[in-house]
């Protein structure tokens, strides 16, 4: 059979991911006009994210949905397809596939569920489907998908109402209603990604595809996965060797329970596998291992702004001891290392501080309001060539805390008096943003930030450049980061030293 002028076969999966992140049009069969319905909500997210294709929308009523004509059948739009979006039911989605094939289209993504997670008949009906497709020239993605996200075309082809941030992570994941909310929730964070596929059941498209894809693509840096479980692990294996020594690789690996297993063969029809063997291949990958929701983003946007340290050795810069103490702690149980301070860097933090600091490693500031003291203990200290990584403790939100008090009715300050102190603290606290980030550009060792004790919602009152910086509000999340950066360092320079 031939499809408007071209032989019909099965694309390779390189070109069918190319076609899914790059299409130059998109067509939603099963459009509806009903506000509860996804044919009537995805199509509202590609309009609303701002798609700079073209759109087109399919049911056999006809009419018009979103101010777009719907056409009655895929061959009636007026260019050849490139992408497909069903959001028809589990048992039309067989019988639709001709039709787009005709019309031209490379790539399919099937929304509906009722397939392999399900049970023996879904599976079949699941199989059917791909050698159906396959037969007819289409590659598939999902089912039981939420859709994907392209940053460069603004395409937010989803069926939650988010909006991602654009940046240079990219997620693929197993469950779409984790990955969209964590779509959003990077949105609130500030953590942006270039690209992002729920990759549901795995019938056709699977993880190595999207991998290999983000591996070459110039707009990502960082790769996310969420993983419940592989279709084919030794593939995976092979293909993320190679991939994780060039970008790296965060991974949330799921179903490591016996509920977790049950819960994920139920859901997207994943093989969990021993989880013993998988943390493993993690570890021999040299893959960052996330534990929590909340490390798949705090990993991902550090691997995206920070330097790899050189080693382990950890310098403490803390407005008060027990944080400082805290941190320590918590730096020798993840496998840091916080030596004491050189002589020659007491001396040197002795012309600057009180008699009465600390003389070691965390420095301890005893307190001094002079930020303007804070911001020249940090450059010695990056300049320290017995420091690999710098964590400095509260300084960051420093003027979040003063505003505060200005602000309070127990000190009735003029209006002008109020005006002239922020002007002045928010400058000092742009001062020290602009010194940690000139200090990593100079020395190459991350700088990581805890704000205490403001909530993490306030960080958007800190100056402008903020967000070039990681800012966590507790010293945990600050090591764990820092952590997860000493050892993925250490896994490239033994790769380094191994090849050359």
């Amino acid at each position: 059979m031939v499809v408007k002028g071209r032989a019909m076969h099965a694309p390779e999966a390189s070109v069918a991911v190319k076609t899914l992140f790059n299409p130059r049009n998109i067509t939603v069969i099963g459009a509806s006009s009903s506000l509860n319905k996804w044919g009537n909500i995805i199509p509202r997210n590609i309009i609303g994210g701002g798609y700079k294709g073209r759109l087109y929308l399919v049911n056999p009523k006809g009419g018009e949905v979103h101010g777009l004509p719907v056409y009655p059948k895929a061959v009636d739009v007026p260019e050849p397809l490139d992408l497909v979006m069903m959001a028809v039911p589990a048992e039309k989605v067989e019988g639709a596939l001709e039709d787009c094939a005709r019309a031209g289209a490379k790539t399919v993504i099937v929304i509906a569920g009722g397939f392999s997670e399900s049970d023996a008949e879904g599976k079949k009906m699941e199989e059917r489907m791909v050698r159906r497709a396959h037969h007819l020239g289409l590659r598939v993605v999902g089912p039981n998908t939420m859709g994907i996200y392209s940053a460069p075309h603004s395409l937010v082809a989803l069926m939650p109402a988010v909006h991602p941030l654009p940046g240079k992570i990219a997620f693929a994941a197993q469950s779409g209603n984790l990955g969209t909310q964590m779509l959003g929730w990077g949105s609130h964070k500030g953590v942006g990604f270039s690209r992002f596929v729920c990759i549901g059941n795995e019938s056709d498209l699977d993880f190595v595809d999207y991998l290999e894809y983000f591996a070459q693509d110039d707009l990502t840096e960082v790769i996310l996965l969420y993983v419940e479980g592989f279709k084919d692990p030794r593939r995976f294996f092979l293909a993320a060797k190679e991939v994780a020594a060039k970008k790296p690789i965060v991974i949330y690996k799921a179903g490591g329970t016996g509920a977790g297993h049950r819960a994920a063969s139920s859901h997207s029809a994943a093989m969990a596998g021993d989880q013993e063997i998988y943390e493993g291949m993690i570890r021999q990958l040299g893959m960052a291992r996330a534990t929590t929701t909340e490390e798949m983003l705090d990993f991902s946007d550090a691997l995206v702004k920070l330097p790899l340290p050189r080693g382990s050795r950890v310098a403490i810069l803390t407005w008060g001891g027990g944080w400082g103490v805290v941190t320590a702690d918590l730096c020798e149980r993840a496998g840091l290392d916080v030596p004491p301070l050189p002589s020659q860097i007491k001396g040197r933090l002795d012309d600057i501080l009180p008699s009465y600091w600390s003389k070691g490693n965390p420095v301890d500031l005893v307190g001094v309001i002079d930020i303007n003291r804070h911001i020249e203990s940090l450059k010695i200290l990056a300049a320290c060539e017995e420091y690999d990584c710098i964590i400095s403790l509260g300084t960051i939100n420093a003027n979040l805390s003063f505003l505060d008090m200005i602000n309070s009715e127990l000190y009735p300050l003029k209006e002008e008096e109020k005006e002239r102190m922020i002007r002045v603290l928010d400058e000092v606290a742009a001062r020290f943003i602009e010194t940690a980030l000139e200090m990593m550009n100079i020395y190459g060792k991350p700088i990581v930030a805890v704000g205490m004790p403001q909530r993490e919602e306030e960080y958007h009152r800190l100056p402008q450049g903020n967000e070039k910086l990681c800012i966590y509000p507790n010293p945990e999340r600050a090591v764990r980061v820092m952590s997860m950066l000493a050892q993925r360092g250490k896994f490239i320079r033994e790769k380094q030293a191994r090849f050359g």
